[in-house]
């Protein structure tokens, strides 16, 4: 069985298994996934001990934009693709809006301390989270799910996107 798409369990199989948990369909078993992975994402991207706004920013940038061989890279891939469902299934819109609004908020906490204590130059913090989890999103989709060897220059965009945002960059 392919265990990150369970695409070896027969059609019917997926809504048995949803049923048989307490759910009465599949999709309503994903939005409750996607609700605590909203809670989660927030919290790890939040919970950080690092008081240093710019360290923040490049631990949340390090957690959002993954790699092919990522643990994390399989659930990205699967957001990606639910989110392509989003427009089409009332069901797990909001679930998908509330993980995607909870890594805006985590990230525009995050640069919105930066701009106050002097870290950060002004921006708009939640302009430049939206840009950042776009930026994310997007790589999710041709650098993992396509594995297009190109991380290594992911990495110093948003690096380099990071270092622009500085007070004294």
């Amino acid at each position: 069985m392919d265990e990150e798409t369970g695409d070896d369990v027969p059609p019917g199989a997926k809504a048995e298994i949803a049923e048989a948990v307490g759910y009465d369909s599949k999709d309503e078993m994903i939005a409750a996934f996607l609700d605590g992975a909203a809670a989660a994402q927030a919290a790890e991207l939040t919970d950080d001990d690092r008081e240093d706004p710019e360290a923040r920013l490049r631990a949340a940038c390090e957690r959002l934009f993954v790699a092919p061989g990522d643990e994390r890279a399989g659930l990205h891939v699967a957001v990606m693709e639910l989110l392509s469902h989003a427009p089409y299934n009332e069901t797990l819109r909001q679930p998908l809006r509330q993980l995607e609004g909870a890594t805006l908020d985590a990230l525009a906490g995050i640069i919105r301390e930066g701009v106050e204590d002097g870290t950060f130059r002004e921006v708009d913090p939640d302009a430049t989270a939206a840009f950042l989890l776009a930026a994310a999103d997007g790589s999710t989709g041709f650098h993992v799910a396509l594995e297009m060897d190109i991380g290594a220059d992911i990495r110093r965009g948003w690096s380099a996107y990071v270092d622009s945002l500085l007070a004294d960059g």
